[in-house]
């Protein structure tokens, strides 16, 4: 049986009082809601962008310069 990692979603609180939350690992804004509890749907349903993670693999290895 193959194991996937799910991604942690830290959630940061904005300037106008919203919640962000965030991949760890492909590192896009999943959602913004007024609650920290309202980001829970929307983090269950994220699937990361392969291109995306791809170009985060090469950028870390410092094989290709790319504009995130």
């Amino acid at each position: 049986m193959v194991q996937q990692f799910r991604p942690n979603f830290p959630h940061r609180l904005n300037a106008d009082g919203k919640y962000d939350s965030i991949c760890t690992l492909c590192r896009v804004k999943v959602a913004a809601a007024k609650t920290e509890d309202e980001l829970a749907h929307h983090e269950r349903k994220h699937e990361c962008n392969p291109v995306r993670l791809n170009q985060l693999r090469e950028l870390r290895s410092g094989s290709h310069a790319i504009a995130l």
